[in-house]
């Protein structure tokens, strides 16, 4: 029998919460929930899906820890968090553990963006994160997926059909919505204006991780990691390959899961 410990990460963010349970080496379930207006609630709700998935009931987890910006809200009872850690912290240690070779981590979440670029015991060396205009990018994602009539996975679907490159506005997230809709009403083609608004997206992104030095392996956590249209651009205004972590939306709480210093 595995005598290790079970720890808990709980990740709570702007749009959604996420809980993962680890043993040593070894992802043993997780689960989510939108935040919405109660991220206490949601931490329980993501926390409840990551035992159900686990197999094991809440007694059987040694500790639990939170991050993201709402990681000091959901400390209260009946969570029972022990510590919390920053994004930053969580995201380097979540994405070595994921990919030993990786060095920086380039978080793409639903209202901030950062790069972490760490050793490889996982010891910070460097971040960077969005200037304020930049903020809402995974907000303004959503948003140009119901502009356009699709789900978010069609989102992606739709800009990989684009054959015509467009441009938005490069300054923030709600005049690239505002142009991306002028676009459609002066006839472009849905699939284009999509790629665009994706686009946009990257090159902000982009932008934002240029300055400074992307050690390799660079990888990609967050929920927007998962768009492939997305994903198809950004090494190519890295000018650098880049590689998809495994549950990139989890990386945060599987950081925060194996920075628990209890006893072990």
């Amino acid at each position: 029998m595995n005598k290790e410990k079970i720890f808990a990460g709980i990740d709570a963010g702007h749009v959604r919460t996420k809980a993962v349970l680890v043993r040593g080496k070894e992802i043993l379930g997780y689960g989510s929930a939108a935040t919405g207006f109660d991220a206490v609630n949601a931490a329980q709700e993501a926390l409840t899906r990551a035992l159900e998935a686990a197999k094991v009931s809440r007694d059987d987890v040694a500790g639990i820890v939170s991050t993201g910006i709402f990681r000091d809200v959901v400390k209260a009872l009946p969570i029972a968090v022990q510590r919390t850690v920053p994004e930053y912290m969580a995201d380097a240690k979540g994405a070595l553990f994921l990919n030993k070779n990786s060095r920086t981590v380039i978080d793409i979440g639903a209202n901030v963006h950062k790069a972490v670029h760490y050793d490889k015991d996982g010891n910070l060396l460097d971040v960077i994160q969005n200037d304020k205009c930049a903020d809402g990018v995974g907000i303004f994602y959503t948003t140009m997926a119901k502009a356009l009539g699709v789900s978010e996975e069609g989102l992606s679907e739709l800009a990989l059909a684009s054959t015509k490159q467009l441009s938005v506005a490069i300054h923030c997230a709600a005049s690239a919505e505002s142009e991306a809709i002028g676009l459609l009403c002066q006839g472009e083609e849905a699939a284009d204006v999509a790629d665009a608004s994706l686009r946009f997206i990257v090159e902000r992104v982009a932008a934002m991780a240029s300055t400074m030095p992307l050690e390799q392996e660079v990888v990609v956590a967050g929920g927007l990691a998962k768009c492939k249209a997305l994903m198809k651009h950004l090494p190519v205004l890295l000018k650098q390959d880049v590689t998809l972590l495994n549950l990139p939306e989890y990386v945060g709480a599987i950081g925060a899961a194996i920075s628990y210093e209890g006893e072990k």
